[in-house]
């Protein structure tokens, strides 16, 4: 079995399995290991604690690899040092805008604790304490006037937020919070919301630049704290979703993230933001400059994955062991992981459990095996598979499991030869290469081969791991350099690998010209007949589809039922957010751009109009022409299964909506991100370039009644393709963010 339950009776697994950081008060229920780049964060927190000199760090990595980790880390460090005279706070950043942020912001802070933060700041000066209830109306015994308080504490307030704001009115906003009459309508302006009648007649004005009121809200709470001595630490995660929410952030969006830095640094605040790398490519050259330094998530060593395994393992049993692992498997797992943290943990649950299942130790054998199913790697088997359809694609003749030399070697897995020739290129599959001995069999291998057959090539594919030191050994000895199996660039580089094989073994031999024109054309008639029983299996599947492709184009039904009878299905509102809801309405508007296939065949069966000059027999005759193309026809099966794969995705989304509407919790997210990689699993093998075929086929046709001006066909092929690649992450950001 792939996945095996915990064991009836046993220890508890100490190892997570979702491996995914969670945010806690304390940021105790983690096990920290520290590397290079938590011992710098720590070490900027620590100088900003003991200075008060305000700054921000950049924390840089891909998934997985312990930014939201070292956020808390950071957090609770940051948490134990103030104590309660500061304040550390944690925001995972929508992926929406910096107003979204700001109402996160105070949400954390909490209108109550705002309230007192203002209140506390006013009795440290000239005004009359407040209250029991912090009311200015119940101050001042001796008959003080509360608004005369409050107007006292509006004019200081002003003062002091000048260093990071102009806008007097978060001096009038603040001081009417501590009234209850008005408190309310103060938080809502906070907020971003227009100014209620009470603050409209203090003079306070609705803000032209929302947006950049938001960044100023949260530096202005930031210097509140400041100005009490107090250390003010804002942690930022995933501030990447905001910037690229609309795409590349315009000079608007950057000239406010520039503000928000420059803001925080005059408060005296501490601002880390975590990110992907891409973050950096995000921000202008101006920004980057402002933001000092930059720390970089690196990769476990195996040093550090045993820390890991006795660290966790203490805190679960009491007792810092390595066992079940050894010393070997811990560093065959740290290979194959490349040391991303994320992997490491979800390995070493997987194999913790089941070794203990077993009652046996983790072996390498046990290690693989997890491997391949929990990170859904390609085995051998489906390699194999890539490679026969890239050989046969390209029109070459070949023999699976070939015998070269005698019966004691081993086979070659695929055997191109070299017609009328004693020659040829072998590829040979490998398992990850992660010790010097297993190189040094690959060498032998190749030289028992060429010993064989002297005028041979020889191509290695590694399925897994190939440590960059020992792919620098092999490639003095393999023909080319080997190829590390990846499925977005595989069928490419073997294809490229073979035909410059082929060509230098035909120049060894001394193949004549005519015996070589033979052979290509010979491969050629291959590559036709292969491409002729693909488009028959397409048009096949094509004959399928069109019995529903009517129902398709009226949507799916909400069960996911096609609608009965051959009439327009009705229409169905989706459940949907609606922002969610319009991303699956422009990927589908944007694949209908893209081909224009409906219209022309609507088109096509349409009666000409009274006077348009269209001769009856030449009904269809522009589909006719382009449908010739074997371009546009595989061009066209592509589109057809890529709204069938949208609309099954959106229709998975719906039912996981209308499960989880209130209040998702964290297995019910990677529900959804499940679903989210199983739309890109299969989005990836689906050749998109092919829709390029579609340019001619999406042309406006001429007197049609939906022709497309140019100026609504403005966007390029390549700008509506990113729409479907993208799909699943913007999908996920809008049903996160709510």
């Amino acid at each position: 079995m792939d996945a095996l339950g915990p064991p009836a009776v046993g220890p508890v697994n100490p190892f997570s399995a979702t491996a995914v950081a969670r945010v806690s008060e304390d940021g105790t229920d983690t096990t920290t290991v520290v590397t290079v780049a938590i011992r710098d964060a720590l070490a900027h927190l620590d100088n900003y604690l003991r200075t008060g000199d305000g700054g921000t760090v950049a924390v840089v990595g891909d998934y997985g690899t312990g930014k939201t980790h070292l956020a808390v880390e950071l957090l609770a460090h940051a948490r134990r040092a103030v104590g309660p005279a500061g304040k550390a706070i944690y925001l995972d950043a929508p992926a929406d805008t910096f107003l979204s942020l700001n109402r996160r912001f105070l949400g954390r802070l909490s209108r109550e604790a705002v309230r007192a933060l203002v209140a506390q700041w006013g009795a440290a000066g000239p005004v009359p304490p407040a209250g029991r209830d912090g009311d200015p109306a119940e101050a001042a015994p001796g008959g003080g006037d509360p608004a005369e308080a409050v107007r006292l504490l509006a004019g200081r307030l002003r003062e002091e937020l000048a260093e990071v704001t102009p806008d007097p009115s978060y001096g009038t906003v603040l001081a009417m919070l501590l009234d209850p009459g008005t408190e309310a309508m103060a938080w809502d302006w906070l907020m971003g919301y227009p100014p209620g009648p009470a603050l409209t007649a203090a003079g306070v004005t609705a803000r032209a630049d929302v947006e950049a009121g938001a960044v100023e809200t949260m530096g202005v709470l930031a210097l509140l704290h400041g100005r009490r001595h107090e250390r003010f630490v804002l942690v930022l995660d995933e501030l990447d979703k905001i910037l690229s929410a609309a795409g590349r952030p315009g000079d608007e969006t950057m000239a406010r993230f520039a503000r928000m830095i420059g803001v925080f640094a005059s408060a005296g605040a501490f601002l880390v933001i975590a990110g992907l790398p891409d973050l950096l490519h995000l921000l202008s050259p101006d920004v980057r400059q402002r933001i000092a330094p930059i720390v970089r998530m690196s990769a476990l060593s195996v040093a550090d994955v045993r820390d890991f395994i006795r660290r966790s393992q203490l805190r679960a049993s009491g007792q810092a062991r390595l066992a079940p692992f050894t010393e070997e498997t811990t560093e065959y797992l740290t290979n194959l992981t490349d040391g991303v943290p994320r992997r490491v943990i979800r390995l070493c649950y997987h194999l913790y459990q089941r070794a203990v299942a077993a009652g046996t130790p983790v072996t390498h054998v046990l290690v693989r095996e997890a491997v391949r199913v929990q990170f859904d790697l390609a085995s051998r088997q489906d390699v194999g598979a890539d490679v026969r359809r890239v050989l046969t694609q390209d029109g070459w003749s070949y023999q699976r499991d070939h015998l070269i030399g005698s019966m004691r070697d081993l086979p070659v897995d695929f055997w191109v030869p070299l017609d009328e020739h004693d020659a040829g290129c072998c590829v040979l599959l490998s398992e990850s290469v992660l010790k010097s001995e297993e190189v040094d069999e690959l060498n032998r291998r190749v030289v028992a081969i060429r010993a064989a057959v002297p005028d041979s090539e020889v191509i290695l594919v590694v399925v897994g791991h190939l440590p960059a030191d020992f792919a620098a050994d092999l490639a003095t000895t393999f023909s080319v350099e080997p190829i590390v199996y990846d499925p977005q660039t595989f069928a490419e580089d073997l294809s490229g690998s073979v035909k410059a094989s082929m060509r230098r073994l035909e120049q060894v031999v001394g193949a004549d010209a005519l015996t070589s024109v033979r052979q290509r054309v010979e491969r050629i008639q291959r590559q036709q007949t292969n491409t002729q029983r693909s488009i028959e299996r397409l048009s096949y599947q094509l004959d399928e589809m069109r019995g529903e492709l009517h129902q398709d184009l009226n949507g799916p039904r909400l069960d996911g039922s096609p609608a009965a009878g051959r009439g327009p299905a009705p229409a169905v509102a989706s459940p949907l957010p609606g922002r969610v809801a319009r991303v699956f309405v422009d990927a589908i508007q944007a694949l209908d751009q893209l081909s224009g296939f409906d219209r022309h065949l609507h088109d096509a069966f349409t009666p000409p109009r009274p006077g348009a000059g269209r001769p009856a027999e030449e009904g269809g005759a522009p589909l006719r022409s382009r449908l010739r193309s074997r371009d546009v026809q595989r061009a066209l099966g592509t589109s057809m299964v890529l709204r069938r794969l949208i609309e099954a995705f959106r229709y998975g989304v719906e039912q996981w909506y209308e499960r989880h509407t209130r209040d998702p919790q964290p297995a019910d997210l990677e529900q959804l991100d499940r679903l989210c990689e199983t739309y890109d699993g299969i989005a990836e093998y689906l050749p998109l370039f092919q829709l390029d075929a579609l340019g001619d086929l999406a042309a406006p046709g001429a007197g049609g009644d939906d022709v497309v001006e140019p100026p609504d066909r403005s966007r390029s092929w390549s700008g509506a393709r990113s729409v479907f690649d993208g799909l699943s992450g913007h999908v996920r950001q809008l049903m996160v963010a709510g």
